[in-house]
């Protein structure tokens, strides 16, 4: 079993409550599940990980409506950075801002400290993506589906994400798959 992250998009009012949200919007890909057309993904899935958080745009800090588990996967505490979080509205999340980071970071990583750099922190078209995307209609995008259309996983993703209205809830999840 690998653990991967998939980025999951929700209606806006998601955050009334965040964890029914995410348990309907996920159900059709639970391996566990009897669903027609079969369509299992993950067998398991926690909300966010570390080294995997959004950041906020400045001033938004405080928003009620930013997630940020309490916990890991592992059930340990988790302490967080200002400015980041693992999901909230897509108008208060700095897709930007990740993105010139990593291009930062990336020009100044030596060849061998890059090596052991993720690179979804050095490289700008993936400092928003993650492996999966779940769509607000509720399609499970990867990789090898969105090739096959000509484009790249991170440029469909990339544009997709930055497309949807500011008041779209958008969250990290780590599955087991």
């Amino acid at each position: 079993m690998a653990n991967e992250m998939v980025t999951v998009c929700l209606p806006p009012d998601a955050h009334q409550d965040l964890h029914a949200a995410i348990e309907a919007a996920m159900a059709p890909f639970d391996m566990n599940g009897d669903h027609e057309p079969y369509q299992g993904e993950w067998d398991q899935w926690w909300l966010g990980r570390p080294g995997e958080e959004f950041d906020v745009l400045p001033g938004h800090g405080a928003d009620p409506r930013l997630v940020r588990a309490p916990r890991d996967a592992f059930g340990e505490i988790r302490h967080w950075t200002r400015g980041q979080c693992d999901g909230g509205p897509r108008g208060l999340l700095d897709f930007q801002g990740m993105r010139t980071r990593a291009a930062q970071l990336a020009a100044s990583l030596d060849p061998d400290r890059a090596s052991r750099t993720p690179y979804r922190h050095r490289q700008p078209e993936w400092a928003v993506p993650t492996d999966h995307l779940l769509t607000l209609d509720g399609a499970w995008i990867h990789g090898a589906v969105v090739t096959r259309y000509g484009t790249s996983f991170s440029d469909f993703a990339n544009a997709y994400l930055d497309g949807l209205a500011p008041e779209t809830m958008i969250v990290r999840l780590r599955i087991r798959c």
